[in-house]
């Protein structure tokens, strides 16, 4: 039987890609995380690397036939390094996870033990649903689920973080996990004075979620977080302009948790 083309195979798909892609020419979404991406990038995309089963790391997969993939992978994370300007004997990366959600629980996993505790920006403030967002009502993500978790907020007067008495609700909380990142907060970030209300808490790592603006900090127009995080995620979508998926940077002694928390934990 021929290989049929999508359209030969299926006209009605084949009709609503066509509509989509009808729309997005025409509307405009002023939003970071519905960037375009490039027509090299969906060429990679549609191509036979969706074939390939490649469960587990270069060098150590679970299925034959991936010398080819473990080329690419250690490819993407050199790449990932180089973008950042990161120190290869300081700083690793992750780039297994699907999308920026996973890769963030992949995290806490990786960190935390169930009912580990979490501090993020409150939702309705800038965070985002993936830190440990919960409504007086329900707990709503998994991360408010799996773990424990406090928001601090912005100052009403300005829309600015209010470091002071995220300073004094972390010495209160005594968080395991403190994020320094958002989706709708537009301003940049004081990493360093991150970094200082997390040294005050024992046993407590900084962790930053660039996901909606790490183009901005690969391009230097912003803060960059790995002077003084532990670990950072982002998507390699949104102001990136790359494929929907996700990366972990970890400090190098973290490397073995993380990586054992997406694969085969996740």
């Amino acid at each position: 039987m021929p290989d049929l083309s999508l359209r030969e195979k299926d006209q009605e798909v084949f009709d609503i890609i066509a509509a989509e892609k009808e729309r997005q020419f025409e509307g405009i979404e002023l939003i970071a995380s519905e960037n375009f991406t490039s027509k090299a990038v969906m060429e990679a995309l549609g191509s036979c690397l969706t074939n390939k089963y490649s469960e587990g790391y270069p060098g150590r997969r679970y299925y034959g036939g991936n010398e080819v993939i473990d080329r690419l992978e250690v490819l993407t994370q050199k790449r990932a390094l180089e973008a950042y300007r990161l120190d290869p004997t300081v700083w690793g990366v992750n780039v297994q996870a699907l999308s920026g959600s996973p890769a963030n629980f992949m995290v806490y996993t990786a960190l935390l033990q169930p009912g580990g505790k979490i501090l993020g920006l409150k939702l309705a403030e800038g965070g985002h649903l993936t830190h440990g967002h919960y409504t007086d009502q329900k707990r709503i993500s998994a991360s408010s689920h799996y773990f424990d978790a406090q928001h601090y907020r912005v100052d009403p007067a300005t829309g600015l973080i209010d470091y002071d008495a995220l300073d004094t609700q972390a010495q209160q909380y005594k968080p395991h996990i403190l994020i320094a990142g958002a989706s709708g907060y537009p301003r940049d970030f004081d990493y360093k004075r991150f970094r200082e209300i997390t040294d005050k808490v024992e046993g407590c790592y900084l962790m930053s979620d660039m996901a909606h603006y790490s183009g901005l900090i690969a391009s230097g127009l912003m803060n960059s977080p790995f002077e003084y995080c532990d670990v950072v995620t982002t998507t390699t979508h949104k102001s990136l302009r790359g494929p929907r998926h996700a990366m972990i940077f970890y400090k190098l002694n973290l490397k073995d948790r993380i990586d054992f928390a997406c694969f085969p934990m996740l």
